[in-house]
């Protein structure tokens, strides 16, 4: 039985499915015909929309094998280290920074938070931050500092109305990780070649200096990392999972951690991460996966350019599944899909057949119970009724505070 407190009501769903927005840029001339003739010939035999029973059982398997081939990022085994830099006493948690071995032999920045005075071992949390148009910072998005720049500031007032993920999640009995992904924050060229030098000085940083920033790094940086990436035989992709997973096994290894009770929790960029976390990692028992839920045919001819970053680019895997195919591999485990009607990122018609592809997915698997779908009247944001059901969604399938 599902749970009508996490099911957005269908009839809604259903009077999306002939909703549209005018695209923002198409392909042109020299594809757009090619493009719709390429999508009709997907076969997406790796669907798991017709499977079920034992069949459902044996189709997840086959797909979570294909995925985890076209990644093509080899399991890592090399030692975590972390490496202890920051500690700092807060009223209500404690907050450590520290580095970590994700992708080796890469370093990563993480902050961890850790809850004062609740049973332990707690739940732990992946915090997945988003992009956003916004290269400077990472984790930092989703956990306020003093001192930080008013454009962070602002930007966290657009996207989260002023919420930091991190300490609200901390504060409800969890301990709470992020790092930054490549490409963010401490994990930029400029950091890199200069890290004391880079964080005064995004300190000192404006709005429009920012801005600059960003498209440097999201126009320059970032595709010519890309195809370094590639050229040694491995994808984007699958350095963002392999990063996220090495998340997992640091959480995995402290003993304030349940390590039978860990989630995570992503918005936009993040839950384009989260999409992929959760249903190649089943430590994952419980997701939450906000603002990036639609069938590819949402996008295509729509958005791309806006939409579809390096990080979702796995090569062929649209050709045998859809997206929601990918977030279904998560059942029998706990997943939540949250979208706003309003989102410029995709087509209405898009986000409606995507959570209804995910209900007869969970349904056909036999625990629609394990799915959360909701759709909200907003935009592209992470907004605080939509906080207020994901946060009791992760409560109620991790059980802080027991």
């Amino acid at each position: 039985m599902t749970d009508t407190r996490w099911w957005t009501d269908e009839s809604e769903l259903k009077q999306k499915l002939g909703a549209a927005r005018e695209p923002k840029r198409t392909p042109g001339p020299l594809l757009d015909s090619a493009l719709g003739e390429w999508q009709r010939t997907q076969r997406r035999d790796l669907s798991l929309l017709n499977k079920r029973g034992s069949a459902a059982i044996a189709a997840r398997a086959r797909a979570r094998g294909f995925v985890e081939r076209q990644l093509t990022w080899p399991t890592e085994s090399a030692a975590l280290h972390p490496q202890p830099l920051a500690r700092r006493e807060h009223d209500d948690y404690l907050e450590e920074q520290l580095l970590l071995t994700t992708s080796a032999p890469l370093r990563v920045p993480a902050t961890v938070l850790i809850p004062k005075g609740v049973p332990r071992p707690c739940p732990g949390i992946v915090a997945l931050h988003d992009m956003g148009g916004f290269r400077v910072f990472g984790r930092e998005k989703l956990l306020a500092f003093e001192g930080e720049p008013e454009y962070l500031t602002e930007f966290r007032q657009r996207h989260y109305k002023g919420v930091s993920i991190m300490a609200e999640l901390v504060r409800r009995g969890y301990v709470v990780v992020a790092i930054d992904a490549l490409c963010f924050g401490r994990r930029t060229v400029e950091a890199a070649q200069d890290p004391l030098g880079f964080q005064q000085r995004r300190l000192e940083m404006d709005a429009e200096a920012s801005q600059e920033f960003t498209a440097r790094v999201s126009r320059e940086e970032e595709p010519w990392l890309v195809r370094h990436v590639m050229t040694v035989g491995r994808t984007w992709p699958g350095l963002v999972l392999a990063d996220d997973r090495r998340t997992v096994d640091y959480l995995c290894t402290r003993p304030d951690v349940d390590p039978s009770r860990i989630g995570c929790i992503g918005l936009s960029f993040g839950a384009y991460r989260t999409n992929y976390l959760a249903p190649m990692d089943e430590r994952i028992k419980a997701a939450v996966s906000v603002c990036w839920t639609s069938t590819m045919d949402g996008l295509v001819g729509y958005n791309v350019g806006g939409a579809m970053g390096w990080f979702s680019l796995i090569p062929g895997m649209f050709q045998r599944m859809d997206l929601p195919d990918l977030q279904a591999l998560s059942a029998p485990r706990a997943f939540m899909a949250i979208s706003g009607w309003d989102d410029h990122l995709v087509q209405p018609f898009g986000i409606a057949k995507a959570h209804l592809h995910l209900r007869r997915c969970f349904e056909n698997a036999g625990c629609p119970e394990q799915l959360g779908s909701l759709v909200y009247d907003c935009p592209h944001e992470f907004n605080r009724e939509m906080q207020k059901d994901a946060f009791e969604w992760l409560d109620e399938h991790l059980q802080p505070g027991t």
